[in-house]
């Protein structure tokens, strides 16, 4: 007899989402069925943080990494990207993302009152700081997958088939999802996919009309040459070591020493080798070559991404009812091309986001998950969003994406944070006005004289008059973060300077 399983209305729901039962799959998914059966049609209901949470699971299992990832030393860390470790990830993804994923309805399940879609730089150190900021107003905020879906490409980019070529950038995609863990646990991050890993009828379509509006607009044919070579370099500067140095074999670094050596330097061969090992062993993304049979290296395969092309990142956005992030000019460039042509609602935070994204306030690259959890917690995110929307409103030019608006922003949201710093001070000396500078002191550090049963004795104390001045004032103190949202800023800038 199956085992019977209750999901109760209170329950979490199954499906991975953050909301309650009641408040999500109750009467569409029959969950106590599909558990009962044991069904493997599951999978085929997960909302897309359900499917980030198992593939989390997966991976870690696959990487057989028992505790805290970020606890582990660096060694330990890569030592674990085997090929068999990385064969298993990727069969997870498709596990988790069959073919025949209704990724539509998949994706509209992710919808929220305000959510962004980040197509922009997709590398480790650039990509957490280039969503942080956008969880002060979004409800949430999606980034497409990094990894490859095995099914989307041909057999000799599979890394299911060749998991050896793919070490390195497996290694890169973990360490991208690595510090949004947390952020995926609380519903804030979820990692899509696009339609284009399922349906290579559209990705084409997609990619041909990319090409094309590129080949007409001669704009941004320059743009894209310009920021392509930028990268180019930066490319080299930045992966030239590890390509060319550290992955190169030391019988082969050997012979270009001595090829290139000069009799009058001090440095010796067998300690420019040692140097070469130490670097290998502090680089991140380094790892050593797996062998084949015959004792012969395939090489590695690299990817650099975006997220998605601005064609197939908009054709998901219209089923995640998302606006577009990025950090790309060219790309901000094709939204604003796109949005002067097809103006629509879910567009119109876009330019918001381009301000605020280059906002340069010191104080706002300290953000963190904390502080998008405690917005969330207080009840205090559509808020803020409402004084941010105000702000873009007085703030923007006739060109939405102008650079000046980020100026304009910039000096708006200094002009709030000091009239609420100006606010504050206007409590704390009318404090000082009705109970002195002892009294206003104890107040100000929070000292609880009611809660511990000595407010008679402090209104005695004060008088009624000064009592009741008291009260208004702690009050004032209670609902300033809502008054102000501008507080929020303010806080974030002392804490900045201390």
């Amino acid at each position: 007899m199956n085992k019977r399983i209750k999901v109760g209305a209170n329950d979490p729901c199954p499906c991975g989402s953050v909301k309650k039962y009641k408040q999500c799959c109750s009467g569409k998914i029959e969950w106590e069925r599909l558990f009962r059966e044991n069904s493997p049609d599951v999978t085929h209901f997960l909302s897309v943080r359900g499917r980030n949470m198992l593939f989390l699971e997966s991976m870690l299992e696959a990487l057989q990494l028992d505790s805290d990832p970020e606890a582990l030393s660096l060694e330990k860390l890569k030592s674990a990207f085997t090929p068999n470790a990385v064969c298993k990830i990727h069969e997870a993804i498709v596990g988790l993302w069959p073919k025949q994923t209704p990724i539509e309805s998949v994706l509209q399940s992710s919808r929220a009152d305000v959510s962004g879609l980040y197509v922009g730089e997709y590398e480790p150190e650039l990509l957490l700081r280039g969503v942080t900021r956008h969880s002060l107003y979004a409800n949430k905020i999606l980034l497409v997958d990094p990894f490859i879906h095995p099914l989307s490409v041909t057999d000799k980019f599979n890394p299911i088939l060749h998991p050896e070529r793919f070490r390195s950038q497996t290694l890169r995609n973990f360490a991208m999802w690595l510090p949004f863990i947390p952020w995926i646990q609380e519903g804030i991050i979820e990692f899509i996919r696009t339609p284009a890993d399922f349906d290579h009828r559209l990705n084409w379509e997609s990619l041909t009309r990319q090409q094309e509006k590129f080949e007409k607009n001669e704009e941004l044919k320059a743009m894209l040459d310009e920021y392509a070579g930028k990268k180019v370099e930066e490319y080299k500067e930045r992966e030239g070591r590890r390509m060319l140095i550290l992955m190169a074999p030391d019988s082969y670094l050997r012979r270009i020493f001595r090829e290139t050596k000069s009799d009058s330097e001090g440095l010796g061969e067998d300690e420019f080798i040692a140097h070469i090992h130490k670097l290998r062993k502090e680089d991140p993304y380094y790892l050593d070559p797996v062998l084949d049979e015959s004792g012969r290296w395939g090489g590695e395969l690299f990817t650099h991404s975006s997220g998605a092309s601005y064609d197939m990142a908009t054709i998901t956005a219209s089923m995640t009812g998302s606006y577009l992030v990025t950090d790309i000019p060219t790309r901000w460039k094709e939204i604003e091309i796109d949005r002067k042509q097809h103006a629509s609602a879910g567009e119109d935070w876009s330019p918001l986001a381009k301000a605020f994204q280059n906002v340069n306030l010191r104080y706002l690259n300290n953000l963190d998950l904390a502080h998008a959890l405690s917005l969330r917690n207080d009840g205090r995110l559509t808020n803020l969003r409402t004084f941010l929307r105000h702000l873009w409103t007085a703030a923007a030019s006739e060109n939405p994406y102008g650079q000046e608006n980020v100026i304009r922003l910039a000096d708006e949201l200094e002009a709030r944070v000091a009239e609420a710093n100006e606010e504050w001070k206007q409590i704390d000396r009318d404090l000082l006005k009705w109970t002195g500078a002892e009294a206003a002191a104890a107040v100000t550090a929070g000292y609880p004289f009611a809660a511990s049963g000595h407010a008679g004795f402090f209104a005695a104390g004060l008088g009624i008059a000064g009592a009741t001045t008291l009260a208004s004032t702690w009050l004032q103190r209670r609902g300033f973060k809502n008054k102000f949202p501008a507080a929020f800023f303010m806080d974030l800038k002392a804490r900045a300077t201390e």
